[in-house]
């Protein structure tokens, strides 16, 4: 009995958890089934974001509570392989894979020519 409810207990706190930013301001405080303030947020080295209240973020336990690891991806007009880097006020990079640069809207070709001027 003892041992059953541990491992119950056990299993349930490592799943990770689809969740909602409510505060980005300063901390991060992200929801699902628990809310927690002051969460720590992962990105691969180099990459640094501040998800906006209202974005998915995928959420998982760790040993000093909870952290999130990343933000739904809206992969809307990206063929496979493609990057796209954007922030909420508009400003796209665009890596695409004809080796070509968008840079908000700016052509760069892989030659390093700008297409359309």
């Amino acid at each position: 009995m003892w041992m059953s409810k541990c491992l119950s207990n056990r299993q349930k706190s490592t799943v990770s958890e689809k969740g909602k930013v409510t505060l980005s301001s300063g901390q991060l405080e992200a929801g699902s089934t628990l809310m927690s303030r002051g969460i720590e947020s992962y990105a691969p080295y180099g990459y640094q974001s501040n998800p906006p209240v209202g974005e998915s973020v995928m959420i998982i336990p760790s040993s000093s509570g909870q952290a999130v690891v990343g933000a739904l991806c809206r992969v809307e007009s990206l063929e496979a392989g493609e990057i796209r880097l954007s922030s909420l006020g508009g400003a796209e990079i665009l890596l695409k894979n004809d080796g070509s640069i968008v840079l908000n809207g700016l052509v760069i070709n892989k030659h390093g020519v700008i297409e359309n001027e």
